[in-house]
């Protein structure tokens, strides 16, 4: 029994000691971490670049003045009905009518196919000079034209290449 007190007490005394130096190093020390923070925020905010401020865009007078453009113009064409189909007048706004006239074609029903060749033609000869060049095309359409022969014109436009095609609503 002597031998198991003197085994406890050395024993008991050794692990005692180790078992509080171990609970005394498991502690998180914030001294240093705050040091280490500090320095952080310190190397971060002295290499930050902020954006300069704008300087005032210079201006330039001179005589010379910019070229003026030409107004853009867009190519009209008025479908109004015909008792064996619709008329359509193919003009351009913003020329006067003495540099392009306003031409008409007739479309019927029973032979769409050549009215529509000639308005082909006719489309293709008032787009054909440099000036007279389209930026848009507005339909102005009549409520009593049919839809089928509207939607034949607009094929039709489509297909040479018009992509900007307005349809004019008159209230």
């Amino acid at each position: 029994m002597s031998e198991r007190l003197e085994q406890h007490g050395i024993a008991g005394h050794v692990m005692s000691r180790l078992h509080r130096h171990r609970r005394r190093g498991l502690g998180l020390r914030m001294t240093p971490m705050i040091d280490v923070i500090f320095l952080l925020l310190t190397f971060f905010v002295l290499t930050a670049q902020f954006d300069r401020p704008e300087q005032a865009l210079p201006l330039v007078f001179g005589a010379e003045a910019a070229p003026q453009r030409q107004p853009l113009t867009a190519l009209e064409l008025s479908i109004n009905p015909h008792p064996d189909g619709c008329t359509v007048t193919v003009s351009h706004n913003g020329l006067s009518d003495t540099d392009q006239p306003s031409t008409a074609v007739l479309i019927t029903q029973d032979s769409a196919a050549e009215g529509l060749a000639r308005l082909i033609e006719t489309i293709q000869t008032a787009t054909a000079s440099p000036d007279a060049a389209p930026s848009a095309i507005r339909l102005h359409c009549h409520d009593a034209v049919s839809w089928d022969l509207v939607t034949k014109i607009y094929d039709i436009l489509y297909g040479l290449g018009a992509r900007d095609i307005n349809f004019v609503v008159d209230d």
